[in-house]
């Protein structure tokens, strides 16, 4: 697996390099935005590993561009503890329902061999629901902070129908795509 991770915290970031590198996989870290786009045109990448904000950069933006130059790439959040960085932006869901790579939002707290363990799945089974890789990786739920819209979702589905189970990111897609129907729905004065 080849991945790139643009995350503001060093001593993590080199954590996270050497667990992957017990496992062979390949990392590059990016410092800025501008070298994480620069990787991500010179090369490609499986999984992109990012933080909400690093210095006064957007994650999302690179988020979104890894995804334009590379659009088989799977993303994971990794919230850290950046004081005044982002300590008033809360992580809302319909935020990141453009973002079809996001498969978790996880906190920087999450352990190494998890978030390796984690990663790993993701890639194995990039297609399976949240019910098949929570069964096979417990760790994914216990840190995501999106887990509670997926676990309502499934059970509600469950109730409801025995149809498939949503993929991971389609909670926040279908949420997205039912407010833009009521705004649409909704007569124009």
């Amino acid at each position: 697996m080849r991945v790139l991770v643009w995350h503001g915290n060093i001593e993590t970031t080199a954590r996270w390099q050497v667990a992957f590198g017990q496992n062979d996989h390949i990392v590059r870290r990016a410092r800025s935005s501008e070298a994480a786009m620069d990787y991500l045109r010179a090369e490609s990448f499986d999984m992109l590993i990012f933080d909400l904000v690093v210095g006064h950069e957007s994650g999302l933006a690179v988020a979104l561009m890894a995804e334009f130059h590379q659009p088989n790439i799977c993303s994971i959040l990794i919230a850290g503890h950046q004081e005044g960085a982002y300590k008033d932006i809360e992580i809302e869901s319909g935020l990141f329902a453009r973002l079809a790579s996001l498969r978790c939002v996880l906190g920087v707290e999450t352990p190494v061999r998890d978030l390796v363990t984690i990663a790993e799945e993701i890639l194995r089974k990039p297609q399976d629901t949240c019910d098949l890789l929570r069964q096979s990786v417990p760790q994914i739920c216990a840190s995501c902070e999106l887990s509670d819209s997926c676990q309502a979702l499934s059970e509600s589905s469950a109730s409801k129908t025995v149809a498939p189970a949503a993929p991971m990111t389609a909670p926040l897609r279908r949420r997205s795509q039912q407010q833009a129907q009521s705004v649409l729905s909704e007569p124009m004065p």
